[in-house]
């Protein structure tokens, strides 16, 4: 029996009954970081009929939470552990809901990726604090449950954001979608008085170099693949951005080796049981969020759907991503993290060459199904993968732990919708140019090509049967090249299989590392109890 289960017993209802609502609201936090990550696709289409923007703005629409919270991660969570996770957590929301506001107030998309950029800051905050505090109040024995619900709640966020975006894009406007997002925040503050404080005990300074180092090379480096498709892949631009993120992250790699208080240990990188989940992480959520990021403008733009409806397709995942999760704490301690990656990778795998058949006249259910058997797998995966790697760390480090596991998601999610939306872009440009060639003007090509929502704007006053090849051609080149996006997508999922059959234990390590800090832990739960 360990030291901090024996001080537990006495008061054991009332601890758990505490540890549940810090669960509720760790994982509402997830939930609501989660929510903004996905609530934005849906109303990628009003958005650009509002702002006339073309691909390569929604992905950055998109992509600018996505990879500011990436590129910050690893600040926020170092600065979680050395002053506190509560705290950090708290000052994150606050940062979230002004972003989300200006985000609501935009006038042009210039100033709303800007606000997406602030709620990113913000996100990198709160989000590494989720699961570090998670891990320093749940006691190993419990974890997996803890951290489930965790991903279960989480994984609601992702599916119900596409729905309450087409419903309230449907009904108020795309704003909508930002003002949804404070009344959650104001539950998170106030329940956030109910978390327990902790903190590093080593007291060490913050690495700012490493971190001002590591930010800026992520940042490089995914704005060189975002980007890519726009200026050319051997332009000046893009050339320059890798070879500048490249050299920024050899030189924060220096800098951790070489510092005695380093924002990421580089002993972490060399741990496959951490490397392990985190590499498989990022290379499933990449190929899954390009799945994501698509699916939604096919289904209103290619299908003539409402964004409501467009929306519910992906709710399915919710559902099939909780029961998944709850297996897989079951299925953990018997088979290892390594079977359950498998088995939930795999689905991945099947589910992502199911919604590769897409066309442009394909019934409703089909990706209804896809998405329901994708969630499957995903629910498998994700807490498995973040209980070994939270497991391999330090409880002093859980911050950087956390940063970790939450950086291996979003630099997924970013580059998913980067490299995928690359693709898709690429292929759907040239395709259609040279279906319509002969057809309109080339300077009606040339805008359908950069998205193809300018599609039925560009047929107006043309005659209906022009008009009806010209829509036809862009629907059918769109969708042509969603497939290779897809199969793309299939590739990055048999990937992250191959990894995980190569680097994730076979084993689930039955007890933290360092023995689980134990007599640092129970002092955190302790004023908890007292105080309830």
């Amino acid at each position: 029996m360990t030291a901090s289960q024996s001080s537990a017993e006495p008061t054991s209802s009332k601890l758990l009954v505490r540890k549940n609502w810090v669960l509720a609201v760790l994982s509402l936090t997830t939930f609501m970081v989660f929510l903004d990550g996905t609530v934005v696709n849906t109303a990628t289409p009003a958005i650009a009929r509002d702002f006339t923007a073309n691909n390569s703005t929604l992905q950055w629409i998109v992509n600018a939470y996505g990879l500011i919270l990436a590129g910050f991660l690893l600040v926020g969570g170092s600065i979680g552990d050395r002053f506190g996770r509560r705290l950090l957590l708290i000052g994150g929301m606050v940062v979230f809901a002004l972003g989300a506001v200006g985000a609501a107030m935009a006038e042009n998309s210039s100033f709303l990726i800007a606000m997406r950029g602030v709620q990113g800051i913000g996100a990198a905050m709160a989000l590494p604090s989720t699961l570090s505090i998670i891990t320093d109040v749940f006691p190993r024995g419990e974890r997996a449950r803890a951290i489930a619900i965790w991903t279960a709640v989480s994984s609601i966020g992702i599916a119900v954001g596409p729905a309450a975006g087409g419903v309230l894009v449907d009904e108020v406007g795309w704003q909508a979608v930002f003002w949804l997002q404070i009344p959650f925040i104001v539950a998170i503050l106030i329940g956030a008085k109910m978390i327990p404080e902790s903190k590093d005990s080593r007291r060490e300074p913050v690495d700012l170099p490493g971190g001002v180092l590591g930010t800026a090379g992520i940042i490089a480096i995914v704005f060189a693949v975002i980007q890519g498709g726009e200026f050319g892949w051997t332009s000046v631009e893009i050339i320059a951005s890798f070879a500048i993120g490249i050299v920024l992250l050899i030189a924060f790699a220096f800098v951790e080796l070489t510092s005695s208080h380093p924002m990421l240990p580089i002993k972490y990188l060399k741990d496959k049981q951490i490397l392990g989940p985190f590499i498989v992480l990022t290379i499933l959520f990449l190929g899954m969020m390009g799945v994501f990021f698509f699916m939604s403008q096919f289904l209103q733009i290619v299908q003539g759907r409402s964004a409501i409806v467009s929306g519910l397709a992906i709710v399915p995942v919710a559902g099939s991503m909780m029961v998944a999760a709850g297996i897989s704490s079951k299925l953990l301690p018997k088979i290892g993290p390594r079977a359950v990656v498998i088995i939930g990778t795999v689905i991945v795998l099947i589910a992502t060459g199911f919604l590769a058949q897409v066309s442009v006249d394909q019934a409703y259910w089909i990706s209804l199904v896809g998405i329901l058997i994708m969630g499957l797998g995903a629910g498998m995966v994700m807490p498995t993968v973040s209980d070994t790697l939270m497991a391999s760390v330090d409880l002093d480090d859980a911050g950087v732990g956390s940063a970790l596991n939450d950086l291996g998601r979003e630099l997924g999610v970013a580059l998913g919708v980067a490299i995928l939306g690359t693709f898709v872009t690429n292929f759907y440009r040239n395709d259609i140019v040279d279906g319509l060639r002969g057809l309109i003007g080339a300077d009606s090509i040339e805008r359908i090509g950069d998205s193809i929502v300018a599609a039925v704007p560009e047929t107006a006053g043309l005659p209906p049967e022009t008009a009806s090849q010209v829509i036809s051609a862009a629907n059918e080149s769109f969708v042509s090249a969603l497939q290779i996006g897809y199969w793309g997508a299939f590739g990055f999922v048999a990937l992250a299989l191959v990894v995980g059959i190569l680097m994730m234990p076979s084993k689930m390590r039955v007890s933290q590392v360092e023995n689980e800090h134990e007599d640092s832990a129970t002092p955190v739960l302790e004023p908890v109890v007292e105080t309830a």
